[in-house]
């Protein structure tokens, strides 16, 4: 098979600003390295082409069907005569950009580098062959992550099911409270993080002291690692948000209402400007027992949905969480609960864990299939 240098098989179209040809109804799609950006009256590139990010998204190529405009920090990888299109893009989602980037901040590529790509080009009949049996492959493949992926929206409603059945029976013998008759009376019971006037961009470190964000939750479980810290001295400045171990979090914009509990390891950090602090009184309400009512569609998030109609976008605050009422059984009643609650989601968090490996597998048997199509073994 012979391998060919990217200039002597392709051209690249470097992209232009769309602002003179942009129009809503345009007939030709705008791209940029990322996507889909609008429509234009006019394009650039023919159909057939493939997108290769020169600024930005530099490893995410996009086949386009039909003509368009791309901006300029998107390429558009041209196959002459000698390529099938399709061929060249399924090269271009098995090459690895990332090496050709030379910038020291946002990734971004020369055409100069990519024009210098070696790959190999046999007869158009044989590219044709690869370009089928891998689009067979992928069919196949397609179906089974499509399958996965019902699995686990599937389990997403048999969580919401559980929690539905636990808190039915909790409703039968209970107090309905509001979130200030359950907060503990030793500390101030519940705060929100601090004002974004308070934690600039330049405070942000990469060692420090810890804040926690919306990334450190997941489906009622706390996930270690953190994307912002401060120094001691800011930390002193902020320390009216320091978190103790039990303290609950809970994400106020973006996906609200995510919630779980501070384990002791992450005990002195700091809460970030997207989080709020509730602090419980564990003679009144279990822990374990509030981040599983939080989560129940059917009680707790069905109240924050109503409650934040009317914004441009839900955002927790604490007037909306005051608002909310909680049922609360007995102490024994809530461990009964949660022993069902925990016993049945083990399941269900084993399934999705199975299903997760897979479709991790999936992707890497993607990728196997693309580098044995240009290695000569498909």
């Amino acid at each position: 098979m012979e391998i060919k240098q990217w200039k002597d098989v392709l051209h690249i179209v470097s992209g232009k600003n769309q602002k003179a040809v942009k129009n809503p109804n345009g007939k030709y799609p705008i791209y940029g390295s990322g996507g889909l950006m609008g429509y234009a009256d006019d394009y650039l590139c023919e159909a057939g082409t493939t997108i290769v990010g020169r600024k930005g998204t530099i490893n995410r190529p996009i086949f386009v069907p039909e003509p368009f405009w791309n901006i300029d920090t998107a390429f558009g990888v041209v196959p002459d005569k000698e390529l099938d299109p399709k061929y060249l893009y399924y090269f271009c989602v098995h090459f690895n950009f990332m090496p050709l980037d030379k910038s020291t901040g946002r990734p971004s590529l020369a055409k100069s580098d990519l024009l210098k790509i070696e790959m190999p080009v046999p007869p158009l009949p044989e590219q044709e062959r690869i370009v089928a049996r891998i689009e067979e492959l992928f069919s196949q493949l397609d179906a089974g992550v499509e399958t996965l992926k019902k699995t686990k929206a599937q389990l997403a409603v048999y969580r919401q099911a559980v929690l539905k059945e636990a808190f039915d029976s909790a409703t039968e013998d209970c107090r309905m409270l509001p979130i200030a008759e359950i907060l503990t009376k030793t500390r101030k019971g519940m705060s929100t993080g601090p004002f974004g006037t308070m934690i600039k961009k330049s405070d942000h470190k990469t060692s420090g002291v810890p804040m926690l964000g919306i990334e450190n939750i997941g489906k009622g479980q706390f996930i270690d690692g953190n994307k912002i810290y401060v120094t001691p001295e800011k930390a002193e400045e902020l320390k009216a948000f320091t978190l103790k171990a039990g303290d609950i979090i809970i994400s106020r914009s973006g996906t609200v209402g995510e919630i779980c509990a501070v384990p002791e390891r992450a005990e002195g950090a700091l809460l970030s400007t997207n989080l709020m602090r509730v602090s419980l009184d564990n003679s009144i309400i279990r822990s374990d027992y509030f981040i599983a009512l939080f989560q129940s569609k059917g009680i707790v998030l069905d109240q924050i949905k109503e409650l934040c109609k009317g914004s441009t976008r839900d955002f927790l605050n604490q007037t909306i969480l005051k608002q909310i009422v909680f049922p609360v059984p007995s102490i024994e009643k809530q461990s009964e609960i949660v022993s069902i609650i925990e016993a049945r989601m083990s399941v269900c968090d084993s399934i999705e864990q199975t299903v997760n490996t897979a479709l991790q597998q999936a992707e890497a048997m993607r990728q196997s299939i693309l580098k044995d199509a240009f290695e000569g073994r498909l």
